[in-house]
C-alpha cells in the first residue's frame, strides 16, 4: 500500500512552506496567494490522492466540521427532502453531515444522539420524537449547539425551532374548501402530543367552525402504528356516516393510506369529495385525479437550520421561526 502523503510531502516536493500548502488546501486567503502556485499545490494533492487528517484538524481547532442530523423517518418523502437540502447547505459551508433516522422512537433517537455526540459533531439538527423532549435541557446543560426542525416544544426556553406556520396553513386549507363550495369538512391527523400537529388541527378546527359551525366540522385521529388497520373504517365513517364532502390529510403518510381507499370506494375527486394533502409526494402522481397540497418551504427551512449553526453572522435569537406554506391548488 502506498504511503499516505502529507502537507509536508507536498511542500517539500514543490519547494514551498507547509503553511502555504495548508492555506491553499483549506481554501484560505486565496486572493493573496499566487494563482499558479496554488494550482500546482492543488494539482499535486489531487495527483497524490491527498486527504486531510480530520482527526488532527479537529484537535487543532476544536472543530470537526461535521453536523449531526436526526430525522423522524428517512423513508418519508418530507424528511428525504430535508436531509438532501441540509446536506447541500452544509457542504456549501465545507461541513459534512452524519444522518440518523429515529422512526419516531424516543429510545432509538437517544441512542443516535449519543453516537453523534461521541463523534463530536459541531452542532445538531433534530426532529425530536414525542416522548424524547427531555434531551433538550440535557443538551443545553452540555452547551451543545442544536436546532429543532419541524417540531416545537413551547415549555422549553432558549430553544431555536424551525417549522411551518401550521395554524396559518390549515386556515388556508379551510378557506380554499369553502371557496369551492364544500360545506362539511373533515380532516385526519395523527394521535400525538406533538405541538406542531396540534397547531395544524387547531387551525383547521377553529377556522372551519367559525365559518360553518361545529356540526359541520369533523376531525379524526389515528395512531401511526395502527394506521393500516384503522384507516379504512375511519374513512368509511367520515364519508358515509358523517357525510363529509371535503377531506384534509394532515400528513403525507396519512394521504398515502387514504388515497387507495378513496379509489376503492369509487369516489370522484374533486366533484364528490375535495381532498387537500400536506406536503408533496411523488406517489401522488399515481392517483388518477389531480391533488392539491400544502407545500412547505423545505429548502428555506433546511438552509436556515444549517446557517443558524455554522454562520456566525446568522445566529438567531432563541425562539420559534415559522415559515409560510403555499397551497398548490390544482383546481385553479
Amino acid at each position: 500500500m502506498a504511503k499516505k502523503i502529507s502537507m509536508k510531502d507536498i511542500a517539500g516536493e514543490l519547494g514551498v512552506s507547509i503553511a502555504l500548502v495548508s492555506y491553499v488546501l483549506n481554501g484560505k486567503n486565496q486572493k493573496r496567494i499566487n494563482a499558479d502556485t496554488a494550482k500546482k499545490i492543488l494539482d499535486l494533492a489531487r495527483e497524490k490522492n491527498y486527504f486531510p487528517n480530520q482527526i488532527a484538524k479537529s484537535l487543532k481547532n476544536n472543530k470537526t466540521h461535521t453536523l449531526g442530523l436526526i430525522v423522524a423517518d428517512i423513508s418519508n418523502f418530507f424528511y428525504s427532502y430535508i436531509a438532501r437540502y441540509i446536506e447541500d447547505e452544509a457542504n456549501r459551508y465545507r461541513n459534512n453531515v452524519l444522518f440518523g433516522s429515529a422512526y419516531e422512537d424516543p429510545e432509538r433517537f437517544k441512542s443516535l444522539l449519543n453516537v453523534m455526540m461521541s463523534r463530536q459533531v459541531d452542532g445538531l439538527i433534530l426532529a425530536i420524537p414525542d416522548g424524547a423532549e427531555d434531551v433538550i435541557p440535557y443538551l443545553q446543560n452540555l452547551n451543545i449547539p442544536f436546532v429543532v426542525i419541524d417540531r416545537v416544544f413551547p415549555k422549553f426556553q432558549h430553544v431555536t425551532s424551525i417549522c411551518l406556520d401550521n395554524f396559518k396553513a390549515s386556515e388556508m386549507v379551510v378557506e380554499d374548501f369553502l371557496k369551492r363550495g364544500y360545506k362539511r369538512l373533515g380532516a385526519i391527523g395523527l394521535s400525538t402530543n406533538l405541538f406542531h400537529l396540534h397547531e395544524r388541527k387547531r387551525g383547521f378546527t377553529e377556522t372551519a367552525q367559525r365559518h360553518i359551525g361545529k356540526e359541520n366540522v369533523f376531525v379524526y385521529e389515528v395512531d401511526e402504528s395502527d394506521m393500516n388497520n384503522r384507516i379504512e373504517s375511519l374513512i368509511h365513517k367520515a364519508i358515509y356516516d358523517d357525510k363529509i364532502d371535503a377531506l384534509c390529510c394532515f400528513t403525507n403518510k396519512i394521504a398515502m393510506s387514504t388515497l387507495p381507499i378513496i379509489l376503492k370506494y369509487g369516489i370522484e375527486v374533486p366533484k364528490k369529495l375535495g381532498i387537500i394533502c400536506y406536503d408533496e409526494a411523488e406517489a401522488y402522481r399515481l392517483f388518477p385525479y389531480p391533488l392539491s397540497y400544502v407545500k412547505q418551504p423545505l429548502k428555506d427551512m433546511s438552509q436556515s437550520a444549517v446557517q443558524f449553526l455554522v454562520d456566525t453572522g446568522k445566529k438567531p435569537q432563541d425562539g420559534i421561526y415559522e415559515f409560510q406554506g403555499e397551497l398548490i391548488d390544482v383546481n385553479v
